[in-house]
């Protein structure tokens, strides 16, 4: 089961392992702490990790349509969004994979 995860559901375990080592009084090994998210946690995480990315996708795709339109002196519209697509959407999404974590659910 622990290869499927990404680096930020591992930092969401061991984060997990700690909440419930505290929370029971003696250390809570990792397996456990991984079952225990996945059966009780990782879906509603990964539901709301993704809304947030699609949200900050969406919001930095309008900033640079912004950017864009105003230095064209007009509206591009979806030809402004096209191009951060091709431009950065791939180093966009590496950032959020890697560094951003999502906080907790």
């Amino acid at each position: 089961m622990e290869e499927v995860l990404s680096e930020t559901e591992r930092r969401q375990v061991e984060n997990h392992r700690g909440r419930l080592s505290r929370e029971l009084g003696y250390e809570v090994s990792y397996d456990l702490a991984l079952l225990d998210w996945m059966d009780n946690h990782a879906p509603r995480w990964r539901q709301e990790r993704h809304r947030q990315l699609c949200a900050m996708q969406r919001e930095e795709i309008e900033r640079h349509k912004w950017i864009e339109s105003e230095k064209a002196q007009r509206d591009l519209g979806t030809q402004a969004k096209l191009d951060w697509i091709h431009r950065y959407a791939a180093s966009w999404r590496e950032w959020y994979e890697t560094r951003f974590d999502g906080g907790e659910v």
